[in-house]
């Protein structure tokens, strides 16, 4: 039920960070992570990793795809 919950919001948004996900569900990195995995497979969600140099952390957005697309994680 959650991970519909999950597609159905990112798919809302389209474009969500990590971050906002994990408060608006009230979850984990490592309670997240494989629900995304899970989504990603799928072919809607695409995982988009963005640097932001050395010493600030990465910035994670999830991103709604209409089309099934080949399931991947684009750095940045």
């Amino acid at each position: 039920m959650i991970l519909k919950r999950l597609s159905t919001y990112i798919q809302t948004q389209q474009r969500v960070d990590e971050v906002t996900l994990l408060t608006h569900f009230h979850l984990k990195q490592n309670g997240l992570a494989p629900m995304i995995e899970m989504l990603i497979r799928s072919g809607h969600v695409q995982k988009t990793v963005s640097s932001r140099g050395d010493r600030l952390p990465a910035l994670v957005f999830y991103s709604w795809q209409q089309n099934q697309v080949i399931p991947m994680t684009v750095l940045l």
